[in-house]
């Protein structure tokens, strides 16, 4: 008996075969028995297909009849291929492969044998989950290609083009590698050739490759490719389920990527369309709550948020054995809690995950939710202890995984909030270090990329290192060069941006880095109105320009923007105070002796305001005003008012200070400062 007779006894062990061979088959002419062989495939073939095993006993004939027949070994595999594509079938597909091995091993020229047991192959790692079984289709398919599959049907070359690009598809998986991703690709790309209109499961194949080299490589552009291949499949059949799951990934990786809204809301359209088709889906849940989750938090959108704990629940109570839609649950709480200042929700998020903690607390992912949480307690009660105990938590979900990118951001932000709060130089520094190694794991991440750059910002106000600097404003440049379409969504980004020129500016004494800031800060003044201080920051370039280039008119500019930024805020005595500091440094470049006195009247009364809010530099500022104006005694009462309140200069800037030069000249003066450098004998009032 041959061998794989025997095969198939043992897997249809109750269909007996044909037994000894018939003697009068003996009499029979080749072409007879042949012919015979022909019509006993058919038979089997029909049998099979219709789910009768009695094909078995037909299948023994035609092998005994046709001996060495590659033909009839490839039509059984084909049959016994086609048995095994159903569920609780699946051995069948094992008998095929070695039909088809018998089949090549006799006419190993022909490709249409290589390219169906590449498939059988193909058809068994998906079922067992096996990648040897994809290795070798591999072999197969690349052998049918060497033959040259030019010779198959146009149909059949398009299946096997299809099924090469699906070996690739599951090896580049395991791989990782972008070539394989690549060779996928170009396989799909040969069989839409010869394809006149492709299936959806076709075009979402395909387009599960271009998400797949998109995930490798970070280019927009093949996101973009995998939405119209995904977007023609649901439109080609819209109750195509898988079709649009692929499309809700692709949209939700764009927005990732992105930051731009337009693919949120694309993304949770997807997800809303899959839960109303199988609302008992959890994962359908669950990528809903994360895009929603992710957006409400970019965007502080308690709404999103309240949306997304919504679909966490559902996708929850659908899977408790699951809890991924748990983490995400306990985060869009945090978050919601941290934005909205209720204390009541953060208590929430941290019971859940310490119920969960004993039967996952090994899962990574709940030491980053609990993490998370963590962060958020440390921004109600603005307590660095909370951020301590929260980079406790993360750095045990590291010892469970190295390679949590999630992980290694919110240890960098925990840092970074820590040192906000401290000005703990070795927290910083750590920060930036935890960054880097979150963006060596996902490096084109923009949330990622501006929590990093702000980082460095911190970094170089702690340090006073230009190199910090340098670091922060080459990340920014990096997020705002490839997120241009984003930034009508992220105005903070070209703030941030700007704020660093600004300080650059601040290092080199660089007019061009304030012009260049003033410039771009008017920017965010179009996009965003109302971004806190955007008129504040605009005014102090123009003064850093005044004060470089000696030129009233950027006094005049900066005035203006002063004027925006007290009616934007009337309580803020900044902006009170610098606007009168630069009324007086008008006046000295102006001419006439009534645009003189006016901008004097305007300085004094904007100090005065300025020191009724609580700036006690306001009162040097006035002293020095009075005597500006020849108002001796009015300077000499606000200079002791200033002594007392501790915010003299020293007495060498004092004498320096060329508004006091009327007043160095007053008997009274001389003798306070005097009495001043006795009590203090280091030349300091402090």
């Amino acid at each position: 008996m041959h061998p794989l007779r025997k095969m198939v006894l043992r897997l249809f062990p109750r269909k007996t075969g044909l037994g000894s061979y018939p003697k009068h088959w003996e009499y029979l002419t080749e072409d007879q028995k042949n012919e015979l062989s022909d019509r006993s495939l058919a038979v089997g073939e029909i049998s099979l297909h219709n789910e009768d095993l009695n094909a078995l006993t037909h299948f023994e004939v035609a092998a005994s009849l046709s001996g060495d027949s590659s033909e009839a070994w490839y039509r059984q595999g084909v049959a016994f291929y086609e048995y095994g594509l159903t569920e609780g079938r699946e051995k069948a597909l094992l008998l095929a492969s070695r039909y088809f091995k018998q089949a090549a091993q006799l006419s190993p020229e022909k490709t249409e044998i290589w390219s169906a047991w590449g498939a059988t192959l193909l058809q068994l790692g998906a079922t067992y989950s096996e990648h040897h079984f994809y290795l070798e289709a591999k072999e197969k398919f690349q052998k049918a290609s060497e033959i040259g599959c030019s010779r198959l049907p146009k149909a059949a070359r398009a299946s096997f083009h299809w099924n090469f690009g699906l070996v690739w598809s599951e090896i580049a998986q395991h791989s990782g590698e972008a070539i394989d991703v690549q060779l996928a690709i170009q396989s799909f790309r040969a069989s839409m050739e010869c394809q006149e209109k492709p299936s959806p499961k076709f075009l979402n194949d395909s387009s599960c490759a271009y998400l797949q080299m998109g995930l490798l490589v970070n280019d927009a552009r093949l996101f973009l490719q995998a939405a119209d291949l995904a977007n023609g499949a649901v439109e080609q059949d819209p109750l195509y389920l898988e079709g649009w799951a692929t499309l809700a990934h692709i949209y939700a990786q764009l927005y990732l990527n992105t930051m731009d809204e337009k693919y949120s809301l694309n993304a949770s359209l997807c997800y809303e369309r899959l839960c109303k088709e199988n609302p008992y889906q959890a994962d359908h849940w669950l990528g809903w709550s994360q895009i929603l989750g992710e957006s409400g938090r970019l965007n502080r959108d308690a709404k999103k948020l309240r949306l997304s704990i919504e679909k966490a629940i559902r996708g929850y109570n659908l899977d408790k054995t699951n809890p991924t839609p748990l983490y995400q649950w306990v985060e869009a709480l945090s978050h919601l809690g941290a934005l909205t200042g209720r204390l009541d929700l953060l208590i929430e998020a941290e019971n859940k995950i310490l119920n969960a903690h004993d039967q996952f607390g090994d899962e990574p992912d709940l030491w980053h939710a609990y993490g998370i949480c963590l962060i958020a307690f440390g921004q109600y009660y603005n307590d660095p202890d909370y951020y301590e105990y929260a980079i406790e938590k993360l750095q045990y979900g590291l010892s469970l995984d190295r390679t949590n990118a999630e992980i290694w951001h919110a240890l960098a932000l925990a840092h970074a909030h820590t040192a906000n709060l401290t000005d703990d130089l070795d927290m910083i520094e750590r920060s930036t270090r935890f960054y880097t190694k979150a963006l060596d794991l996902k490096p084109f991440c923009p949330a990622l990329m501006f929590d990093a750059a702000n980082a460095w910002l911190i970094a170089c106000d702690l340090h006073d290192d230009p190199s910090d600097l340098a670091q922060a404003i080459h990340l920014y440049e990096a997020l705002l060069q490839t997120q241009k379409d984003a930034l009508l969504n992220h105005p903070e980004w070209l703030f941030q941006y700007t704020t660093a020129i600004e300080w650059l500016g601040e290092y080199n004494a660089d007019d061009a880095c304030f012009a260049k800031a003033a410039d771009l800060y008017m920017h965010v003044l179009l996009i965003d109105p109302e971004t806190p201080k955007i008129h504040f920051r605009i005014a102090m370039c123009f003064i850093k320009l005044a004060e470089h280039s000696m030129e009233a008119e950027y006094y005049k500019k900066a005035l203006h923007y002063f004027g925006f930024a007290i009616r934007q805020d009337e309580e803020d005595d900044a902006s009170w105070i610098e606007c009168g500091l630069a009324s007086i440094h008008l006046a000295h470049h102006s001419l006439d002796a009534e645009a003189i006195a006016q901008h004097y009247a305007d300085a004094e009364q904007k100090l005065i305001r300025a020191g009724q809010l609580g700036n006690l530099s306001a009162l040097y500022n006035l002293a020095s005003l009075y005597s500006i104006l020849g108002r001796y005694e009015d300077a000499m009462e606000f200079i002791y008012r200033a002594e007392s309140a501790s915010v003299l200069p020293s007495i060498e800037e004092m004498f320096e200070d060329e508004w006091l030069d009327n007043l160095r000249n007053t008997e009274v003066f001389a003798q306070f400062l005097s009495n001043l450098e006795t009590r203090h004998g280091n030349g300091s009032p402090d």
